[in-house]
């Protein structure tokens, strides 16, 4: 047996097996690997032959709109409650425990980067490219104005949720499209309606997986992400999910922004 994990073998279908893993995948068995990489080469061309390369660019401009629009309001009202919290007495209070919390969570230990759930279900993300798609893997690198296409499989989980969080504390919701929808998955290979457009959001965006054989609550299961998303932490650890439910995540790594030279 080779013993690589599948996100390793992956990585070796791709060419982009990861410095610190060189030496494992030295050693691991020539004949079984080979065998390995060429089926994950085989399926993925196979996927890419059943699924075209994203909806029609009108959805996809039409989703960029709507994304850009949501953020925006949202970033606002980030912007209007901190200034009601800075017009309190209160907010040398919020600031304390803020400090507080942030020492808790700079001594807490780093959780490997790479997140599986029990089987093969997980979520696969796409990089549009006009008449072709690009499968993105572990700390692919990506940029603001990428378009993502989401596809999951759901091997033999009954229902699910997707969502992202990013470097500036967001939560987008994926799957099921609203807070109140569905969380029943297909029992194939399903491809998401909309194309995601990346933001400006700095460092990371993380795409996770949750998956239950029961209904899942997709409120709680945001609430848990929103604060999740708020710790230093947020781009290795891992949420702690109530019981009964599994997690498989991706994180795809931005580039760091350049700061403008002072005058």
């Amino acid at each position: 047996m080779t013993n690589l994990p599948d996100w390793l073998v992956e990585r070796v279908a791709l060419d982009e097996v990861p410095a610190a893993a060189r030496a494992r995948v030295a050693t691991a068995n020539a004949t079984e690997l080979a065998a390995r990489v060429a089926s994950v080469r085989d399926a993925n061309a196979a996927e890419l032959a059943k699924f075209p390369a994203g909806p029609a660019l009108a959805e996809i401009e039409a989703r960029v709109a709507r994304t850009r629009r949501d953020q925006a309001a949202r970033r606002r009202r980030r912007i209007g409650a901190l200034v009601g919290v800075i017009g309190t007495a209160c907010v040398l209070i919020v600031a304390m425990r803020l400090i507080g919390r942030d020492a808790r969570v700079e001594t807490t230990p780093d959780a490997p980067a790479y997140t599986g759930i029990k089987g093969n279900a997980r979520v696969v993300v796409y990089r549009n490219g006009g008449d072709h798609a690009e499968i993105l893997v572990e700390d692919a690198l990506v940029q603001q104005g990428d378009r993502l296409q989401i596809r999951y499989k759901p091997d033999k989980a009954k229902h699910g949720v997707i969502a992202s969080i990013d470097g500036a504390g967001e939560v987008t919701l994926h799957f099921p499209a609203s807070e109140g929808g569905t969380t029943a998955l297909a029992k194939d290979t399903t491809s998401l309606p909309d194309a995601y457009a990346l933001d400006d959001a700095p460092s990371f965006e993380r795409f996770f997986f949750v998956t239950a054989d029961q209904p899942i609550d997709v409120i709680r299961t945001l609430n848990t992400l929103r604060t999740f998303a708020q710790r230093a932490d947020s781009a290795t650890a891992e949420p702690e999910l109530p019981d009964g439910l599994e997690q498989w995540s991706l994180r795809l790594r931005k580039p760091a922004t350049k700061k403008a030279p002072t005058p």
